[in-house]
């Protein structure tokens, strides 16, 4: 794995899904709640992450954040743990991801990627990344 750049994780035992899935889930499944509960629309969602919390994750992992965050992780549950809780609390079920949300999330992304341009945003995409994998790189830990 290292020679095509990437960083290889141990899991220490099974579990249902991949591990960046399962974190990917959550973020998604929260994402589609903010659009079902006409919180935010989905290129606001998208900025949010592109603009926020992807900068930061490019970089940092979400434990090495809380660190720096604060003065240390104990630091970090002594001022954050009881707002992150109640916040939690109100997540609500997992959603289904169809119906009239789903139609409603994919009209606001066809709008700005039509379906006939996909192939075009994927490749803008993939130069992204390995741009910033490259960079990743040049910056070093």
């Amino acid at each position: 794995m290292r020679e095509i750049g990437q960083k290889p994780v141990i899991v220490k035992k099974e579990i249902y899904g991949f591990a960046i899935n399962r974190m990917q889930y959550a973020i998604i499944n929260e994402c589609w709640r903010l659009v079902q509960d006409g919180v935010m629309s989905v290129e606001d969602i998208d900025a949010v992450m592109s603009e926020g919390l992807g900068m930061r994750y490019a970089f940092l992992g979400p434990f090495e954040t809380c660190q720096l965050n604060a003065d240390g992780m104990m630091d970090y549950c002594k001022r954050y743990a009881n707002g992150i809780f109640n916040v939690s609390e109100t997540f609500g079920p997992v959603p289904k991801m169809e119906g009239e949300v789903a139609e409603e999330i994919h009209g606001q992304l066809c709008e700005k990627i039509p379906l006939h341009s996909l192939d075009v945003q994927r490749k803008w995409r993939d130069e992204r990344l390995a741009c910033l994998a490259r960079l990743k790189k040049t910056l070093g830990n």
